[in-house]
């Protein structure tokens, strides 16, 4: 059974999500360097500057609640965290596939043509539709 997600290309979600991981522990370990090498006071300089915020995606119903530092703080939680995630869901990703594929070895060569009949009259069927929403006055 598909999620709402099989529609998403997983490639386009898995290299933004590896980008944002990327930004953000180069981000981090970049102000930990700075800090460390400057003289105190040209710390303390550069902490009154605005250092260019980490980047992520907050989870549903956060924009509002948090505050600025506790933003950055769940980001980069969330770069801890999106390696295990992605690698997670690459398992997931496979088993699934292997479920799929001793599915279809069940089935017999007319069910699958059925099936892949059925899936190609769904897909134009939201083709259809997305087409009537995206034109104009509807």
């Amino acid at each position: 059974m598909r999620t709402r997600f099989h529609r998403w290309p997983w490639s386009i979600f898995t290299s933004i999500l590896l980008s944002a991981t990327l930004l953000g522990i180069t981000c981090a370990a970049a102000n930990v360097k700075d800090t460390e090498n400057k003289a105190p006071d040209q710390a303390a300089a550069r902490e009154h500057k605005k250092v260019k915020p980490v980047k992520g995606r907050l989870p549903a119903y956060f924009r509002t609640v948090v505050t600025d530092g506790q933003r950055q703080k769940i980001y980069v939680i969330e770069s801890e965290y999106a390696p295990r995630i992605r690698e997670l869901k690459e398992q997931l990703k496979a088993i699934t596939d292997e479920r799929n594929a001793k599915i279809n070895a069940v089935l017999t060569p007319e069910q699958r043509n059925k099936i892949a009949q059925l899936k190609e009259a769904a897909k134009e069927k939201r083709r259809k539709a997305k087409e009537k929403a995206a034109a104009p006055g509807a």
